[in-house]
């Protein structure tokens, strides 16, 4: 466990072979709190709850797509920049992205797009995308500053000239959305301004999308509703798969029990495309049983054992 790593390539390809046929590619990271100091990699991370935490941070793959359930591909540790060592070497969010799909690619792994956060960089994002010729829906903040129509403006200043009376209602979603046409040093691309109501007031955010415009809307914001399905695998993994419950105190063995929680995810995707509509915890309790079935079961002796020497 704590040795020789589990991981290899035709991980990526058995387990993409478990999405849906033109899935998104999402990336984004998971923090697993650990309270021992004696932990290999253990460091201050962000929480996603205004603090920080001491525990491990790993970059996280899946494919996606609306109304299907989310496929991860891999948990990969990411060390913190304090913590740089040849074998574990640091990378800004952005260059873990381009590392994490440059291995999807060299495994074959296909994907319509990718769907990521804004830590994962605008500018750097939108000249990976180009040169690779991979599509990517970003979510954007509103002091990123864009040329639209000949004058330089934030994101936020922007959206006040489109308030929601002047955006088109999407129903299936209940969002007022405008897409737009903008610039900046790399190019052009689009930016969504999206509306939408929290506690009974309009609310905005932004995504900037290097799609083509054959595109829709609905099928980039469709999309956008699909990038949660990473959120739903994080969870699971935290609360239902004992993703954090490691104790061991070396990084090999921390990738090493991930891997082994990835795995038992898709044991549980596999019982809920053969029982459709079943629960998520149903589909849990019901690959455990086959799991109890097929591993956990006493071996046929083929012949008489031999008498100790």
């Amino acid at each position: 466990m704590a040795r020789d790593t589990f991981a290899s390539t035709e991980d990526f390809k058995r387990r993409a072979r478990n999405a849906p046929e033109g899935a998104f590619l999402a990336i984004d990271f998971v923090m697993v709190p650990h309270a021992g100091r004696t932990m290999e990699g253990v460091n201050y991370h962000y929480s996603g709850q205004a603090q920080t935490r001491l525990g491990h941070q790993f970059t996280s793959a899946a494919l996606v797509q609306f109304g299907e359930d989310p496929v991860p591909l891999l948990e990969r540790f990411k060390v913190s920049q304090a913590l740089h060592t040849e074998h574990y070497p640091y990378r800004t969010a952005t260059q873990e992205m381009i590392h994490v799909v440059q291995d999807c690619l060299a495994a074959g792994v296909p994907m319509a797009g990718l769907l990521l956060d804004g830590e994962f960089g605008r500018d750097a994002a939108v000249t990976f995308s180009r040169e690779h010729q991979i599509p990517v829906l970003i979510r954007a903040k509103a002091n990123m500053t864009v040329q639209f129509e000949g004058e330089s403006l934030t994101l936020g200043a922007l959206s006040r000239q489109f308030p929601p009376d002047r955006c088109h209602l999407y129903a299936e979603f209940g969002w007022r959305v405008r897409r737009l046409s903008v610039a900046r040093e790399v190019g052009g691309f689009d930016v969504l301004i999206v509306w939408r109501k929290l506690h009974g007031e309009w609310t905005r955010f932004f995504l900037f999308s290097t799609f083509g415009g054959d595109v829709t809307v609905r099928s980039l914001l469709r999309a956008w509703k699909a990038r949660w399905g990473i959120e739903v695998i994080h969870r699971f993994f935290k609360q239902n798969l004992g993703l954090g419950r490691c104790h061991c105190r070396t990084i090999q063995a921390q990738e090493n029990w991930v891997w082994c929680v990835v795995e038992a995810f898709h044991a549980v995707l596999r019982v809920r495309r053969e029982v459709p509509g079943v629960t998520w915890g149903a589909a849990q309790r019901q690959a455990a049983q086959n799991a109890e079935k097929y591993v956990l079961t006493g071996m046929e002796q083929d012949g008489p054992l031999l008498d100790a020497a």
